[in-house]
């Protein structure tokens, strides 16, 4: 029972030393899309600013991914170019004088992060995947439309250490993430159906 009880602490020791910190770096390319007719505000909540995803995995000790610091610089340039105005707002129910000029809020999130390294894949790429959930509110706070995206990255594990190649392919998800949202949002038919309604709207 000793040597059992001894072998458990170094075990758990040597997984605690062996903690893999991500970084994720790259920039993501302004898309070149039509703008979406309307001036709106976003809204980040701190959970998406600060998000870090944090897993064990046997064998292979803690991985630590942030992603909030990134996918916030992502946001804030896909935003831009997507919308004919856009600026940034400390809650998603807007003041009386925010209604006067702006048509509603986006408030982006993401739903959910994964990957998978070769050990568990047993294949020789890392591999990552980031859900995103877009929602869309008009200027009394009614939700509008909820967009999700699913952006996928991998990168091959031979060249880089584990932490580059877990961390190209989480920033290849992110552009991923990002094309797909920059194509469908605003072919989003409770979008297209809104934007519409807008038009006909007395100025």
């Amino acid at each position: 029972m000793k040597w059992t009880a001894v072998s458990l602490v170094v075990l758990l020791g040597l997984l605690t030393a062996c903690t893999t910190n991500v970084v994720v770096e790259g920039s993501v390319p302004t898309p070149l899309v039509a703008r979406i007719p309307a001036n709106v505000g976003i809204y980040y909540e701190e959970g998406f600013k600060t998000f870090m995803h944090s897993e064990v995995l046997k064998e292979e000790g803690t991985w630590n991914i942030p992603l909030g610091e990134k996918n916030l610089s992502f946001f804030r340039n896909l935003m831009t170019a997507l919308f004919d105005s856009v600026v940034e707002v400390e809650s998603p129910e807007l003041t009386d004088v925010q209604k006067v000029n702006l048509d509603g809020v986006i408030i982006p999130k993401i739903e959910k992060y994964g990957f998978l390294t070769p050990n568990i894949s047993g294949l020789k790429f890392y591999s990552a995947s980031i859900h995103y959930r877009i929602t869309l509110m008009d200027s009394d706070n009614h939700k509008v439309a909820e967009y999700v995206v699913v952006g996928y990255g991998k990168s091959e594990g031979g060249t880089f250490s584990s932490g580059q190649a877990l961390g190209d392919a989480t920033m290849l998800a992110i552009r991923d993430g990002g094309t797909r949202i920059a194509v469908g949002l605003g072919e989003h038919p409770a979008i297209v159906s809104w934007l519409a309604q807008r038009e006909g709207e007395p100025k």
